[in-house]
């Protein structure tokens, strides 16, 4: 399919869109239009989360049904506050943690008897009390007073308060209380049990499009604070597209030419759709970091960024009409990798094939440790095989003991004092080793590949060109021949290297894994005047871009 034809498919998808249709085509594409991106969770779970609004004002309290539809219980018009857990927690250095700070908001209340149909009618009975505020418990409304560090404390407060009908209350795992950030004043408390956690919609109502800060970002969407019994989970429940556009800016520099950000963000944007069950057991789609992807607001985001975001809204990459798996890396160094080769646990996904790429050369002088090397003593090698469970003697020897047809490693084998081998694929060793990325040789000491029998030497055929008998120059590419003493030999091709030394250099080019889209290339293709579509088509095999 030609990329005109895929951007007929395009516009006529959009304009469905604008008709209302949006929420039928994407539960048939199973594609989800809101996420939840866990921002803190597991040991990062916090005692405490602030919240200052940025564009818009106010806070709405409610929670997020299974289809992230708001239900409201309850709002404030406070531009700060801070959900706690209703554990003992303590406001220092700007924020509530566990220990000493100079204000305590504590896990013991005093509770009026009587319950209220509406947070109105509660929120009027608690503003005639002394640190009085409504509190939301299974769906009914009551007003409580005071967050007391100790029962002890509680009753003391409801003496010289005079609140004899009142009683002390604590709180479930599941409870969270909101405060205002500075005071640690209680103005609202939710405890959902086990089945609705706390949501925080920013703003008094629909009229903006609300921007709020949280740890010094700013996000698009709301909040959800999930607990149970420790510490909080905080969850950005955002669109799809607003996501996109907090991913974009961090995993490609923002000042990058246009048709280079529109092909990471539909790569950004079908990723996320292939991955968002990635953390379904801990109550949310994606999390924020690079193993999913790289989320952090709105702060890097600019106006190319939102273009490219928005020009190719809805669109995905698509192999057989499904979203395609978009793997993409920094740099591939002269070649891309069937994503076989790399991990072999994953199926062979067949738009994930090896390319070689052209493109980057334009730019490897400009690109920062594109050609690097990496020495190991061979004891540390040895050393590393043992740790990972292989019982073998004094290494001797490594090298390449397979190349794929992109001219990258496919198998590298160790050899030990006794004979014995062990071979690997090349993401073990990038692993390992701290490499760059998955193309590269191995040698004693490094090697070079010399120019007509000169000094000078290239560490790398990447970025090389060679010029045939027509007087055309091309790029070198796969793994080439050269003329020698002896005859034709292939260059690189796999052979044992007897080491005599005593390290093993791998000697590379480029950044990350290698599967899928370069992000240099992606730029370099722009550069030379091609659009996105040129850029997708070219690094995955038979897809579509809808």
């Amino acid at each position: 399919m030609g990329k005109h034809t895929m951007r007929l498919i395009t516009a006529l998808l959009t304009a469905a869109l604008f008709l209302g249709c949006s929420a039928a085509f994407a539960g048939a594409a199973g594609i989800k239009e809101t996420l939840r991106v866990g921002l803190f969770y597991g040991s990062t779970a916090l005692p405490g989360a602030n919240l200052e609004n940025s564009v818009g004002n106010g806070y709405r309290f409610g929670w997020y049904d299974d289809g992230l539809a708001f239900h409201q219980v309850g709002s404030t018009t406070e531009t700060q506050i801070s959900m706690v857990k209703t554990q003992n927690v303590t406001f220092s250095g700007g924020n509530y943690v566990d220990g000493a700070g100079a204000v305590t908001v504590g896990c013991y209340h005093l509770q009026l008897p009587m319950t209220y149909p509406t947070f109105e009618e509660a929120q009027s009975a608690a503003s005639g009390l002394t640190n009085g505020f409504p509190a939301w418990i299974d769906g009914t409304y009551y007003v409580r007073v005071g967050a007391y560090p100790t029962k002890e404390a509680a009753l003391a407060a409801q003496a010289a308060l005079g609140l004899t009908d009142a009683a002390v209350a604590g709180t479930s795992g599941y409870a969270v209380t909101v405060v205002v950030t500075k005071t640690g004043r209680p103005i609202f408390q939710f405890d959902g049990g086990q089945n609705d956690c706390l949501g925080i919609q920013p703003g008094l109502d629909d009229s903006v499009t609300p921007v709020t800060w949280f740890k010094g970002y700013r996000y698009y969407g709301g909040f959800q604070y999930r607990r149970n019994g420790g510490n909080l989970t905080v969850i950005n429940i955002v669109d799809l597209e607003d996501y996109i556009k907090g991913v974009l800016p961090y995993e490609m520099n923002n000042a990058w030419p246009l048709e280079a950000l529109k092909a990471q963000a539909v790569c950004a944007r079908t990723y996320a759709a292939t991955i968002s069950s990635n953390h379904a057991g801990s109550g949310f789609d994606v999390c924020n970091n690079t193993h999913c992807q790289m989320y952090q607001g709105l702060n890097q985001a600019n106006s190319n960024t939102d273009q490219a975001v928005e020009e190719t809204a809805g669109e995905f990459v698509r192999y057989r009409g499904q979203p395609a798996v978009t793997y993409y890396s920094a740099s591939d160094g002269g070649a891309t990798e069937d994503v076989r080769n790399i991990w072999n646990s994953t199926a062979d996904l067949p738009h994930l094939k090896g390319v070689v790429d052209p493109y980057e050369a334009d730019l490897a002088d400009g690109i920062s440790q594109y050609n690097w090397t990496v020495t190991v003593s061979k004891a540390q090698a040895a050393d590393k095989l043992r740790s990972k469970g292989y019982n073998c003697g004094a290494i001797t020897d490594a090298y390449v003991a397979e190349l794929s047809e992109t001219g990258n490693p496919k198998t590298i084998t160790f050899v030990d004092a006794n004979g014995k081998k062990w071979s690997f694929g090349p993401e073990t060793m990038r692993i390992w080793f701290g490499l760059r990325s998955n193309r590269f040789t191995i040698g004693e000491g490094g090697g070079s590949y010399y120019v007509n029998g000169a000094s000078d030497a290239l560490t790398s055929i990447s970025g090389a060109y060679a010029v045939n008998g027509d007087g055309a120059v091309s790029a070198i590419t796969g793994t080439p021949y050269v003329a020698t003493a002896s005859g034709t030999d292939r260059l690189g091709a796999a052979t044992t290297v007897t080491s005599t030394g005593s390290t093993i250099t791998f000697t590379g080019s480029g950044y990350g894994h290698n599967v899928g889209m370069s992000q240099q290339g992606a730029r370099a293709m722009a550069l030379r005047g091609m659009d996105y579509i040129d850029i997708l088509t070219f690094y995955f095999t038979d897809i579509t871009v809808e």
